[in-house]
């Protein structure tokens, strides 16, 4: 399966990564959001069928040399780096959602970028800024794979800083990339739920289960089992399971 790697943008000790003092006086880094939001993406992507790189898992801050080294060392299918942007050092009116991809890249780079950012502006419904190029931003420029940086929101704008660290909002965000990554590599995105249905299997019909059709099909003669008005049992694995034990040592 596809191998993606997860970049949290700054570290949390990179200076002057964070929002203007809230009217409470308290501020947000950068990295609050960016690391957040990772760890929301790789849960999504895991839960997709994709390989993850954390490619800055220290606390500390880590070099974008060494982040892009772990990617290309791995040999990882995509790049992601996740940021916010920021216009000057106060609160002001720019918004939006933008994305970056090297200016270089090939069609199957900016392909990827797009498919990021359009299922993230999707997402999350702010002002789409476009997909912008650069040959200057070093995780793009040295990555050996499809790379995109993506802008969550500006962290000077009061608005979007107080979605920016809203969990819910980060969980969208992560969900829209996620689900850009999906549409690119043409893998089912699975949502939660789901993912959820899907570990708690449940058989409908005596001929679906996988073993103890016997004790099955004796209980609902008895009348014990007699399922919904559609006659599906709705059995768990667990109470399949426990029905054969009891049945095993003459309980029922």
């Amino acid at each position: 399966m596809y191998c993606i790697a997860i970049d949290d943008g700054h570290g949390m000790e990179t200076a002057g990564k964070r929002t203007p003092p809230f009217p409470d006086g308290s501020v947000m880094q950068e990295n609050e959001y960016n690391v957040a939001v990772a760890q929301f993406l790789e849960e999504m992507l895991r839960r997709c069928g994709f390989r993850v790189l954390m490619v800055a898992p220290e606390k500390e801050d880590t070099s974008l040399s060494v982040r892009v080294k772990r990617a290309n060392d791995a040999k990882a299918d995509a790049y992601v780096s996740i940021h916010v942007n920021a216009a000057g050092n106060g609160w002001n009116q720019a918004n939006g959602i933008e994305s970056w991809v090297y200016s270089k890249s090939d069609a199957k780079g900016k392909a990827f970028a797009g498919a990021v950012h359009r299922a993230l502006v999707a997402a999350i419904g702010r002002k789409d800024r476009g997909v912008k190029e650069s040959d200057m931003l070093y995780v793009l420029k040295q990555t050996n794979m499809p790379a995109v940086l993506v802008e969550g929101g500006f962290m000077t704008n009061l608005e979007e800083a107080n979605l920016l660290r809203n969990t819910k909002y980060r969980k969208l965000c992560a969900e829209g990339i996620c689900k850009g990554i999906c549409a690119f590599f043409d893998v089912k995105y699975i949502p939660e739920s789901e993912e959820e249905e899907e570990q708690v299997k449940r058989y409908q019909k005596i001929e679906d289960l996988p073993y103890g059709k016997d004790v099955i099909q004796k209980l609902v003669e008895e009348g014990v089992l007699s399922g919904d008005k559609s006659g599906n049992l709705n059995l768990s694995e667990d109470m399949l399971r426990v029905f054969v034990i009891l049945a095993r040592k003459a309980v029922i």
